[in-house]
């Protein structure tokens, strides 16, 4: 019997988990452990995302029959703007990540999107084992659903997920670090930087799920995926100043802390 689907889409799932795990390796090269900071983020973002979903779970029904409503969408980017942007900023403040610098900001925004990243990447993956050894195991309306939605996508299928991962991990590292700098500084805009930033991609997505029916075509799910690069590629001109101002924090504490010293010697002689 000829499998449902080539084999070839297992390579998307693959792909995504690629993703997480090398951005947490490459970043880990020849630093300091940044574990800590790392499983900080993994935490943020399962906190975040299992209380927005309690959140917006009864309001489903009530999203998708006013989906044309540009207030909904505006409501689905709030929704991660104030979770996904809240909570990490509450786990900053009460844990050691107050102080992080430059590394550990980073390795905390690849943290919260590495495992989602992971996460999706191990569905996706399933779902292909599934359907190539045992399709028996999966009910037919939801084989049937898979299989068409990898079809008609064909090898962008592949290609789009792992493109989508890797640019919406550039979005949670910049929206992690604007948080952190936010903390450091004591200055509220570098959060609502973040939380602006996180809204309009959400509310994006937002939009283009329930408005325009991204998943009824491929061409449509390419041109939101073209959207989320756009915003990647704004993390990527974004994050580079955000390193030189970390630079400059850091000296400034150290030249702090050394007028300390100097003053403690001093008041002892």
């Amino acid at each position: 019997m000829a499998p449902l689907v080539s084999p070839l889409f297992l390579l998307s799932g693959i792909g995504m988990i690629l993703v997480a795990v090398c951005s947490v390796w490459l970043w880990q090269r020849g630093k300091c452990s940044l574990w800590p900071q790392v499983w900080w983020g993994v935490l943020a973002w399962v906190v975040s995302v299992a209380v927005k979903t309690a959140v917006a779970l009864p309001t489903t029904g009530f999203m998708k029959h006013h989906s044309g409503s540009p207030l909904i969408w505006v409501y689905v980017g709030l929704l991660t703007g104030v979770f996904e942007c809240g909570i990490p900023l509450l786990l900053i403040k009460k844990s050691r990540l107050n102080q992080a610098n430059w590394n550990g900001a980073v390795a905390f925004g690849t943290g919260f999107g590495g495992i989602e990243a992971f996460l999706l990447g191990l569905g996706s993956l399933v779902s292909v084992v599934l359907l190539l050894a045992a399709p028996g195991l999966v009910p037919a309306a939801t084989r049937d659903t898979w299989v068409q939605g990898l079809q008609s996508g064909g090898l962008l299928s592949v290609v789009l997920p792992i493109i989508e991962r890797a640019a919406t991990l550039f979005v949670h590292i910049l929206s992690s670090v604007l948080l952190i700098y936010a903390v450091r500084m004591r200055q509220q805009r570098w959060f609502w930087l973040a939380f602006a930033y996180k809204t309009a991609v959400d509310g994006i997505a937002g939009w283009a799920t329930l408005a325009w029916k991204v998943t009824e075509s491929i061409r449509k799910i390419a041109v939101l995926e073209l959207v989320i690069v756009c915003f990647a590629l704004i993390a990527l001109a974004a994050l580079p100043s955000l390193k030189a101002r970390f630079a400059r924090l850091e000296k400034l504490q150290e030249s702090a802390s050394a007028l300390t010293s100097d003053d403690s010697q001093r008041s002892s002689v």
